[in-house]
């Protein structure tokens, strides 16, 4: 008898069988659980990155405008030319398939006519490796690339998106559809993207900044308000075959781009080209070693009308080294070396920043009005009061000199302004003290950044409280030892002429969006007050008493009222001789209510030339000329100013004889006729400026010879001298320099035409006028 399996066996057996399947049974279950609930976005992104393709579609960046409307910097559309292998491969094939059906239909074809047909086409066909050359070389001919560089891209089947070229015009991105057309492939293609264009060039280009090759802002405004400039992108996702391929229509959804934002600017191109071009006469004259800047604001709101800095680049071509003599260093060195890396680094890192609010100078005597109206809020000295200069003056076991030679005597302040003389600033620094001296510098915001709307605003480096004995104070009073920027210079000294606000200097206005809605507007911010209504008013008139007293060492302009200080200061961390200077002047207008001021700043001119008086004022003189007139205000002359006002001389030619001399006449000219006819068919001179009284003659008779004299030697005469010379050979003077009203002022050997020359009865002869000694610092 067999012995069979008793129950309990069989329950063990099936026990054993089932523990396996049970086990799959719940590792499925699980598997299922996680890849459909608990991992289900993991393995969705999976699916779809296999199954759809996305585009970018890049948001058009902002606009910046200045003031006027005036474009600054926009975004231009170019194109991406990129290939994809795959598809291209795909095309080429396709077009090897054809020509070998087309042999196969003409073997096999009965009919004649048919397979003349077939014979046609298969002429006009072209095999893959044909139609690919002609593509290469057509495409390293218009992009400009090498032909085994194309060759190599459009063979790669490993991808799909391989970057031919970037930033490409829309003629030649239209003229690659057109080849591709007539190639009846696809496999290349042209997509729409934006690059940077700043239609103005080097204008403002140290305020504006510019962008790197993905378009974000890395300098200037463009980093700034990178945020509000870039927009978000938009996207296109499209399905794909398992090949690779995009399917057409099958899917596709759009996300739209949103742009970027708009900024107005508080920048006048107007008043910023003019500035930028007396900052390159400047440069030219005085070639300093350390660039220029200048600074041009409100000083009641902090609106910035222009700003910049010498040798400005092009933001277009921001790799482009402006620096001549570092550019032919730079050509002459290995590209590969370490030398030329780190060199060039410094370059761009010079160019590109801004020297308005990223350097620091010793401000110099410009520093002795926020000493003045410091020591007149505290009341340690009144406008009466009066301080010896002695040319020198001892602080324990340092002397510091006066910068002039000659004895000032007795001064009260608005004296020792006008004189700018060291010895007494230094007691008015003394007599206000350690303490307060530093409550005011910190009051005046130079221990802060003033908050400017701008990156790399730099820090003052000062002398701390605790440090400042009474020879750095003494230092410190005339605008030595402390290290400041311009735009922290010219923003404390609007707060002594503006009524004793420090306000917060601002570059833009507003930010708009595409449709012109306001997105956010600048207000103006005043930070505190620094010292009251009646002190500025004060300071308001000392200032303006400095340039109407010594006008050929300010900026004196006639018939405007201008208040102002120069300021010469020694860089004595950087030569311990004191021979280097920096030269800078601030001046404002109208003296009375101020509304513009501006700054400027020359870092170590190399020229006969170092005094801020000399260097810095005539930049002013030259762009306030220009500027107040823009701005609406309009000279209004005194009885001497009008006596020696320079007069421009109008085109008279083709008028009637009468006509000629009543509008000349009434410029306060002297009119001399020569011939018989009617209508002045020659004038000399014509269009110059002349000083009040000269001659002009007009000649009314084509055969009437022109009369000549000969041009006596001006050199060490005085400007009336010089005028009175001239007169008694019949010409006229244009008088130049900032000196020519200084009593004392004389004739350089630069006039425009040499002694002993003969020139036309009547011509304008400039003459550049000096003083032998300067009138301050």
């Amino acid at each position: 008898m067999t012995d069979r399996p008793s129950t309990r066996m069989k329950r063990r057996l099936n026990i054993w069988l089932g523990l396996p399947v049970l086990a799959a049974l719940i590792y499925t279950v699980a598997t299922i659980f996680n890849v459909s609930v608990k991992d289900s976005k993991k393995w969705q992104s999976l699916a779809n990155a296999q199954q759809l393709k996305s585009t970018a579609v890049s948001a058009s960046r902002g606009t910046i405008y200045d003031c006027n409307g005036t474009v600054l910097s926009q975004s231009a559309t170019v194109y991406t030319v990129y290939a994809d292998p795959l598809m291209l491969d795909g095309q080429l094939e396709a077009k090897d398939q054809r020509i070998s059906e087309l042999k196969t239909l003409i073997k096999e074809e009965t009919d004649a006519d048919k397979r003349a047909g077939y014979q046609e086409k298969l002429d006009g066909a072209v095999t893959g490796s044909e139609c690919l050359d002609e593509l290469v070389e057509f495409l390293s001919l218009n992009l400009e690339l090498d032909t085994n560089t194309v060759r190599t891209k459009l063979t790669d089947t490993t991808t799909q998106y391989i970057v031919l070229k970037k930033e490409v015009e829309k003629t030649l991105s239209d003229k690659i559809e057109d080849k591709l057309t007539e190639l009846g492939i696809d496999g290349v293609r042209c997509d729409p993207t934006t690059r940077r264009i700043y239609p103005q060039n080097t204008l403002a280009s140290t305020v504006l900044g510019h962008t790197d090759y993905e378009g974000n802002g890395i300098y200037g405004l463009e980093a700034y308000y990178d945020d509000y400039l870039s927009g978000i992108d938009g996207r296109i996702i499209t399905a794909k075959a398992s090949d690779g391929t995009e399917i057409p229509y099958r899917y596709k959804q759009s996300y739209d781009a949103q742009n970027g934002d708009n900024l107005n600017l508080n920048i006048d191109s107007n008043i910023q080209y003019i500035l930028e071009r007396e900052l390159a006469k400047a440069v030219e004259e005085h070639k300093p070693t350390d660039r220029a800047c200048g600074i041009i604001m409100n000083p009641k709101t902090g609106q910035i009308y222009a700003m910049a800095t010498s040798d400005p680049y092009d933001p277009n071509e921001p790799a482009v080294i402006t620096d001549e003599k570092l550019a032919d260093e730079l050509a002459g060195m290995d590209e590969d070396s370490e030398e030329y890396s780190e060199k060039q680094l410094a370059a761009w890192s010079l160019q590109w920043k801004n020297k308005a609010v990223s350097e620091i100078y010793n401000p110099g005597s410009v520093f002795k009005v926020i000493t003045g109206a410091s020591a007149l809020e505290e009341k340690v000295i009144s406008l009466n009061d009066t301080f010896g200069c002695g040319t020198v003056i001892q602080v324990e076991d340092t002397p510091f000199h006066c910068w002039s030679t000659n004895d000032h005597g007795q001064q009260n302040l608005s004296q020792a302004m006008l004189n700018s003389c060291n010895p007494v600033f230094i007691q008015i620094g003394l007599k206000l003290g350690s303490d307060k001296f530093c409550q005011y510098y910190d009051a005046f915001g130079f221990n802060e950044l003033t908050g400017i709307d701008l990156p790399g605003e730099s820090n003052s480096i000062s002398m701390p409280l605790n440090n400042m004995g009474y020879v750095e104070l003494a230092s410190s009073a005339f605008g030595q030892t402390n290290k400041v920027t311009p735009i922290q210079m010219i923003t404390a000294y609007s707060a002594a002429i503006n009524g004793g606000y420090l306000v917060t200097p601002q570059v833009v206005d507003s930010i708009t969006d595409s449709n012109g809605n306001v997105v956010k507007s600048m207000d103006t911010v005043v930070r505190r007050q620094v010292i009251s209504e009646d002190t500025s008013a004060e300071m308001r008139e000392i200032l303006e008493g400095v340039v109407a007293g010594q006008p050929g060492s300010n900026c004196y302009i006639k018939g405007y009222r201008i208040g102002g200080k120069s300021g010469t200061s020694q860089k004595m961390d950087e030569d311990i001789t004191g021979q280097t200077y920096v030269s800078s002047y601030c001046a404002f207008a109208p003296a009375d209510d101020p509304e513009i001021i501006m700054l400027v700043m020359v870092d170590h001119p190399t020229g006969e030339k170092f005094y801020g008086s000399q260097v810095a004022a005539p930049i002013c003189v030259n762009v306030l000329t220009d500027v107040l007139p823009y701005m609406g205000f309009f000279p209004e002359y005194n009885e001497d100013e009008l006596e020696d006002l320079q007069v421009s001389v109008p085109s008279v030619e083709y008028y009637s004889v009468s006509e000629a001399q009543k509008t000349l006449e009434g410029l306060g000219l002297t009119v001399k006729i020569k011939g018989e006819g009617d209508t002045v068919v020659k004038q000399i001179p014509s269009a110059v400026k002349i000083e009040h009284g000269g001659s002009v003659v007009l000649y009314t008779d084509d055969s009437y010879k022109t009369e000549t004299v000969t041009v006596p030697n001006l050199q060490g005469l005085t400007k009336d001298q010089a005028k009175s010379t001239l007169e008694a050979y019949g010409l006229n003077l244009t008088a130049e320099g900032s000196g020519y009203e200084e009593e004392g002022a004389v004739a350089q050997d630069d006039q425009s035409y040499g002694a002993g020359q003969s020139v036309p009865m009547g011509t304008a002869v400039s003459v550049t006028f000096a003083t032998v000694s300067v009138g301050s610092q």
